[in-house]
């Protein structure tokens, strides 16, 4: 057993000592840092009194030679008498493969054995484009990349401003498709070997795209003699003029008509606002991609009415409606609109004029109606107008009601019904035709008027009430 053993381990070191081409040392890489020192073995075996000659090479240039002592080698490479070579001092481009070469006359010939320095240092990177700028138009692929070097090979990440971005391949190159404006922004591509500090490089992408405005209403109240402004809010890249038009002309601005600009919000004051200043004005924006516009009204018209979450069943057949309308002017008359809701389909609506019975000087107009002679457990729908001196309003939400005994009857107030949606149904183009109120002549009309139009809404409740009970 031992016997086999001891045969088993000279043939190993007969098989290293022949695969070694005669050297006592091995091949070996060194790993080191900048300005250390490295010490490379070139030990080759005895052979008695055989002369044996070292010589050193790198990339073909001859470092040392044991059989010329007159040679002078490179700057902080010397060989020593083992015939070991040092390398001081180490800087970066000393990385490579050294060769020690031994020659032996005939029958040993020469052998060599290959040694490699790594000198590791820390990363660096730079990023392409070489400006750390980039631009592309909205919808077009963005390309970009960092070049990093460093030895170990450093591992490069990228962050914007939503945090890292996953990589998949190629992780030192950044390819997507700008689907948005938010895409721009800056980039950083960190380079990182675990040497010394990571390294990064920014660019800074911008995304060509023509105007975007979004306008926080498109319709304003503005009774005579306040103050009012009309914001437009505009994004683009390049950035946007903005220009004002009034009745498609420009706006010719003065003391009392003002243009402002905040960073994105563009916005038109206009003080003292007289009759005159009503109608649509125009904000238009463009830059060299293209030009975008977008309309806001402004009007004496009251606010659209609101519908309060006070509104609640009386009984069975009634319910009662509480809103608030908010206009400068006194409301004069409210034009009530109600229909029943069945099976997921609507009725034909019914109307109801409302003298509003207010002569109060607040700009917020309350008012409470009860309804009366609907169906028992039934739905319905409803919603209300509102009219002042300027004109009626725009309609107000929908708001879905029910009876005492109806599914679902606390599911009253729905999201809002855009008035396109209630123009087939309610006609709400023949509305706004109607011409607005003279002064003093709304306010005799109403006077002579209020008893006239109580009897007769107090007949049409009669007659609703009459029809809904024989149905």
């Amino acid at each position: 057993m031992y016997f086999l053993a001891w045969i088993l381990c000279i043939f190993i070191i007969g098989s290293r000592t022949s695969a070694n081409n005669g050297f006592k040392s091995y091949p070996t890489t060194v790993k080191t840092f900048e300005n250390d020192t490295v010490l490379l073995p070139c030990y080759v075996e005895d052979l008695d009194d055989v002369q044996t000659t070292v010589k050193w090479w790198r990339d073909s240039i001859l470092l040392a030679d044991s059989g010329k002592p007159q040679h002078v080698p490179p700057e902080r490479v010397r060989m020593y008498s083992n015939r070991s070579l040092e390398v001081s001092h180490v800087k970066r481009n000393d990385t490579g493969e050294y060769v020690c070469q031994a020659s032996r006359p005939a029958p040993w010939g020469h052998a060599t054995q290959v040694h490699e320095i790594e000198v590791m240092y820390p990363p660096s990177v730079y990023p392409v484009p070489e400006t750390g700028k980039l631009e592309v138009n909205l919808g077009e692929e963005v390309d970009m990349s960092c070049v990093a070097k460093g030895v170990p090979i450093p591992i490069v990440s990228w962050r914007n401003k939503d945090g890292e971005i996953p990589f998949l391949y190629d992780r030192s190159r950044l390819r997507f498709h700008a689907e948005n404006p938010s895409d721009a922004g800056r980039y950083t591509c960190i380079a990182n070997n675990d040497v010394g500090e990571p390294a990064m490089a920014t660019i800074d992408l911008y995304v060509k795209y023509k105007p975007r405005i979004e306008m926080t209403k498109n319709w304003m109240h503005a009774p005579p003699g306040i103050r009012v402004q009309l914001h437009c809010g505009v994004t683009a890249w390049p950035e946007a003029t903005v220009e004002w038009y009034f009745n498609n002309k420009s706006v010719k601005y003065s003391s009392r008509i003002v243009k402002h600009n905040a960073g994105s919000d563009h916005s038109l004051v206009i003080r003292n606002v007289m009759t005159t200043d009503y109608g649509f004005y125009l904000c238009r924006a463009s830059n060299s991609l293209g030009i975008t516009e977008a309309a806001v009204e402004l009007s004496g018209i009251a606010n659209p009415a609101v519908f309060k979450k006070t509104s609640h069943s009386l009984s069975e057949t009634s319910y009662n409606f509480v809103w608030e309308v908010y206009s400068y002017n006194p409301i004069v008359q409210y034009e009530f609109r109600f229909r029943k809701y069945s099976n997921g389909v609507p009725g034909q609506w019914h109307k109801l004029y409302i003298p509003s019975g207010s002569d109060g000087n607040s700009f917020i107009h309350t008012y409470s109606f009860k309804l009366t002679g609907l169906e028992e457990a039934t739905h319905y729908e409803a919603l209300v107008l509102s009219k002042n001196r300027y004109g009626w309003s725009k309609p107000s939400e929908i708001i879905q009601f029910a009876t005492e005994g109806a599914p679902d009857k606390d599911n009253y107030i729905t999201n809002a019904i855009q008035e396109d949606k209630i123009v087939p149904a309610v006609q709400l183009a023949s509305m706004s035709q109607h011409s607005p109120l003279d002064p003093e002549r709304s306010v005799s009309s109403f006077n002579r008027g209020k008893i006239t139009t109580t009897v007769a809404m107090i007949f049409l409740l009669y007659i609703f009430n009459a029809n809904f009970h024989k149905m």
